[in-house]
């Protein structure tokens, strides 16, 4: 049904999206050379900041269709729709399937999870990947060490930023109690197949993207990553306020809500419009609120509510899963601290998900008219998402 709803939009000219740009300039261009240098394409320098296996896997199908866009885009948009199957999967497995059904809504609605559908994009492609590992990594999954690393790896050929996925699988390692050494073996799989590509190109990108988004650590990432999750917060706040008043977290509220106004009040992050750099709905938003200390009152706020979200993850009733998801989701940002650029749409799809990983496995509210409210919740900002999505697209 959510591809249904989505393919008339793959036939769809002139969507004025990041996406759109993104598949124009880099994708489709890379894509099309990849079909014309078959079988052996070569990778030294492309036009694609990310490693190659998406573009890979869709040369033969533009080489077959003589680079048809839709053909391409509905190729894209099943791999979205994968990947949106294994989001429902994998929360399934952690809670019940109301639950899961709702954490994937919140991310199939979401317009940044929604366009990299619609038009050519690495993006949900390696999130595909990305959420198999966490999937058989968790504490509750199956555990294979070698089917988890490989997909570790296919998301690494395909952005070289889910290179995190390391922490999920050494996670596994350390708390496997007999394949200790087999997980850790397994490990390295990600960090082997990424050596040639550094080798050959001297940087963590092809040599026409390294001035552009390799600039040491980045900390605008950081307050981008907390904003969007604090942001997001808001549809699973009555389980984040439940789990923040239990004993073992509460003490910690004050202390990190203080340390994220004490890095706003000193980040010299440039609040000014930067489309270079950073961007996104909460970014555009903010250039019409009031500042404090040079800093858009919705940062204010945002940031230190999705610290407070990590913080309810550290502390929700089935701790080995709360444990788990907060630790990849802290190994996540500081990946993104590696890249030049803080857009949303990096962040969004991923804070989405640990939401309503939050959600995942809580018990019911005592007060009948209190569960209706915190379920209404989530629903609410699913339409919400879904409409800015549609609004977005054919509006």
């Amino acid at each position: 049904m959510w591809c249904a709803v989505l393919l008339p939009a793959i036939f769809i000219g002139g969507i004025e999206i990041f996406d759109d740009l993104d598949e124009r300039l880099f994708h489709l261009p890379t894509i099309q050379a990849f079909a014309s240098e078959l079988p052996w394409p070569s990778l030294s320098d492309y036009q694609s900041a990310t490693t190659p296996l998406y573009h890979l896997v869709l040369s033969p199908v533009a080489a077959v269709s003589d680079s048809n866009i839709s053909a391409l885009r509905l190729v894209n948009l099943l791999i979205s729709g994968c990947t949106l199957a294994i989001v429902g999967a994998a929360l399934a497995r952690w809670g019940s399937d109301r639950s899961a059904l709702l954490g994937m809504l919140l991310v199939g609605a979401s317009p940044y999870f929604v366009g990299p559908a619609i038009r050519l994009s690495t993006d949900n492609a390696a999130l595909l990947s990305v959420f198999l590992v966490l999937m058989l990594t968790h504490p509750n999954g199956s555990r294979r060490a070698g089917l988890a690393a490989m997909f570790a790896t296919a998301a690494v050929l395909t952005r070289q930023l889910h290179l995190w996925l390391m922490v999920p699988l050494l996670y596994a390692a350390w708390s496997s109690e007999r394949n200790l050494k087999q997980w850790i073996a397994w490990s390295a799989l990600p960090v082997l197949a990424l050596i040639p590509f550094v080798v050959t190109w001297g940087a963590l990108t092809p040599p026409q993207f390294a001035d552009g988004h390799q600039r040491g650590i980045n900390a605008n990432a950081l307050v981008m990553f907390l904003g969007v999750l604090g942001a997001h917060s808001v549809c699973a706040a009555p389980w984040m306020i439940r789990t923040l008043r239990s004993k073992s977290v509460r003490l910690w509220v004050p202390g990190v809500v203080a340390l994220c106004w004490a890095f706003l009040s000193h980040h010299s992050m440039p609040w000014v419009d930067d489309p270079n750099r950073i961007g996104g709905a909460l970014w555009t938003l903010s250039k019409g609120v009031p500042e404090i200390l040079g800093v858009p009152l919705t940062f204010w706020l945002t940031v230190p509510l999705g610290a407070l979200m990590l913080l309810a993850l550290v502390g929700h009733p089935i701790r080995n899963h709360g444990r788990f998801i907060a630790i990849c989701a802290i190994a996540f940002v500081i990946a993104n601290l590696m890249s030049g650029r803080a857009y949303q749409k990096y962040y969004d799809p991923m804070s989405l998900f640990f939401a309503a990983a939050l959600i995942q496995g809580q018990p019911e509210f005592e007060h009948t008219w209190l569960n209706r409210a915190a379920w209404a919740l989530p629903v609410l900002w699913v339409i919400a998402l879904a409409g800015m999505s549609t609004i977005r697209i054919y509006g």
